[in-house]
C-alpha cells in the first residue's frame, strides 16, 4: 500500500491538446529527478469543466496544468487564487493541498525566464500584444513593471482588449487598443521594437498557415515572440525570420512554466541544468 500511495498523478485540462508537449517535459523532470509523477492529458468539453475541477479532489489528483480555453473560466471553481491571479484574471497551474483547490499562475515567470534568457529588455520600448486571453494577461503582469514607452494591445475581439485594458488599467496607464483589420495596427506594428503574438494563430493545424500580422509590417530592428511552440517557427516567426528580424519560439517559455508548475506540485527545485537539457531535446 505505501508504494502505491507515492505515485502521484498530475496532468493537463483543456481543449484539442493532444499535440501538447506537457507530458514529455513533466515526465522527464520527474524521472530525472526520481520521483513518481505521472502526467496525463484531460481533453474536456466546456460543459464538463466544473466536474473535471471536481475530479481533482475525488481522484486525489496532486494538481492540474490548465490551457486554453480555460485559464479564466476555471477560476470559479476553485477553493483560492493567490494575490497574481487575483490581478492577471487567469489560472494555469492548479494545486490540491490537501484537498483544498488553489490556483497560481506560472506563465509570468515562464515569460520572465525566457525573456532573460533570450537577453531582451522592455525598457523604454513600443511593444505589440497580440491577444486578449489568459497568455495575454500573464505578459501584460510582467510588463507592468518592465517601463516599457508604449502598449499596443490588439485582439480579433475588441470587447476583450477592452475589459483587458480596464482590468490592468490601475496599473498599467500605456496600454492603447488597436482595431485588429486597421491602417493603424499596420503602423503600429510597423513602428514597434517587440512583437508579441499571444494567441492560438500559427498553432499546428487548425491555424498554422495564419499570421497575427503581415510580412511587410516587419523589419530586421524587431524583435518577434510568438508564445506558439508548435511549430517551432511559425508563419509569423518565418516572416521575421526572412527580414533578420530576432525571434523566439514559446518552447522556452512552455518549459520554464511547466517548470513552475511542477516545483508548486513536488516542493523540489529543478536545476538550470536539468532544465537547458530539456529544452534541448524537446
Amino acid at each position: 500500500m505505501n508504494s502505491i500511495k507515492r505515485e502521484k498523478i498530475i496532468g493537463l485540462i483543456g481543449q484539442n491538446i493532444q499535440g501538447s508537449l506537457s507530458p514529455q517535459i513533466h515526465n522527464y523532470l520527474a524521472s530525472v529527478m526520481g520521483l513518481k509523477y505521472h502526467y496525463f492529458l484531460f481533453d474536456i468539453e466546456p460543459a464538463e469543466l466544473k466536474k473535471a475541477v471536481e475530479s481533482i479532489k475525488i481522484m486525489d489528483i496532486t494538481g492540474v496544468n490548465v490551457t486554453i480555453p480555460y485559464k479564466s473560466d476555471v477560476i470559479e471553481y476553485l477553493d483560492e487564487v493567490d494575490e497574481r491571479v487575483k490581478k492577471i484574471g487567469a489560472v494555469n497551474t492548479i494545486v490540491n493541498e490537501n484537498g483544498k483547490l488553489v490556483g497560481y499562475n506560472t506563465d509570468v515567470d515562464g515569460f520572465d525566464e525566457m525573456s532573460y534568457s533570450k537577453g531582451i529588455t522592455f525598457k523604454d520600448k513600443k511593444v505589440v500584444l497580440i491577444g486578449a486571453g489568459g497568455a495575454a494577461r500573464a505578459v501584460l503582469y510582467y510588463l507592468k513593471d518592465q517601463n516599457v514607452d508604449q502598449l499596443y494591445l490588439t485582439n480579433r475581439t475588441l470587447s476583450k482588449a477592452e475589459t483587458v485594458k480596464k482590468d490592468f488599467k490601475k496599473v498599467m496607464d500605456k496600454i492603447s487598443i488597436v482595431e485588429w483589420n486597421s491602417e493603424e495596427k499596420k503602423r503600429v506594428v510597423k513602428a514597434s521594437d517587440i512583437i508579441i503574438n499571444a494567441t492560438p494563430l500559427g498553432m499546428e493545424n487548425e491555424y498554422q498557415d495564419i499570421s497575427p500580422v503581415k510580412s511587410e509590417s516587419i523589419n530586421e530592428e524587431q524583435i518577434l515572440i510568438d508564445l506558439v511552440y508548435k511549430p517551432r517557427v511559425t508563419k509569423f516567426l518565418s516572416f521575421g525570420q526572412k527580414k533578420n528580424a530576432k525571434i523566439v519560439s514559446g518552447i522556452e517559455m512552455l518549459v520554464y512554466q511547466a517548470v513552475g508548475s511542477f516545483e508548486l506540485w513536488t516542493n523540489q527545485e529543478v536545476e538550470y541544468h536539468v532544465i537547458d537539457e530539456l529544452i534541448k531535446n524537446l
